[in-house]
């Protein structure tokens, strides 16, 4: 994603109305309709448990045989998912979606797996009684709260983007 367009599209982001507010053109709503709208996530159910969790983090680490003191690397994660071999079952799942929440929903500056989204997809078959929607418009919030003139945040920028684009046809 061109650097000049996150910047673009955070400067205009305002986490207390929760929009995009573009000068003398309008506001656009970054909420869990929208969320749900473009990504076709989630959007309701119970709220998503995103924090350190030892017995949690035990679980993955027993079930991807992980046996590193710290949290593996996106690349080692996504080697351990392509040597799954296709395989679709809990596991690859459970292994897809740790990327999807360490790289999309709620990336970090890290280049590891964040042990933090492991308690959301633990219990794949809940995920989608799960208010994923809710839980990046909260994270942008999160994000931004006191960023002050922050050049990146840990936060579902993607989602601010994607949002203008889908909107652009309302500015014309």
């Amino acid at each position: 994603m061109p650097g000049d367009l996150s910047q673009w599209v955070m400067k205009h982001y305002d986490p207390e109305i929760s929009q995009l507010v573009i000068p003398e053109r309008g506001k656009i709503p970054v909420d869990a309709a929208s969320v749900h709208m473009i990504w076709g996530l989630p959007n309701r159910g119970r709220k998503v448990c995103y924090e350190n969790r030892v017995d949690y983090t035990s679980k993955m680490y027993k079930i991807f045989k992980i046996n590193t003191k710290g949290s593996p690397t996106l690349t080692s994660w996504c080697k351990m998912i392509k040597d799954m071999a296709g395989a679709a079952d809990n596991n690859f799942l459970r292994a897809w979606l740790a990327v999807a929440f360490s790289c999309f929903l709620a990336p970090t500056t890290s280049l590891n797996i964040s042990p933090r989204c492991f308690p959301a997809v633990m219990h794949v078959d809940a995920i989608t009684e799960t208010n994923v929607c809710q839980f990046v418009v909260d994270q942008l919030k999160l994000a931004f709260a006191g960023a002050g003139d922050k050049n990146a945040v840990c936060c579902c920028v993607m989602h601010l983007v994607v949002s203008l684009a889908c909107s652009l046809s309302f500015f014309s």
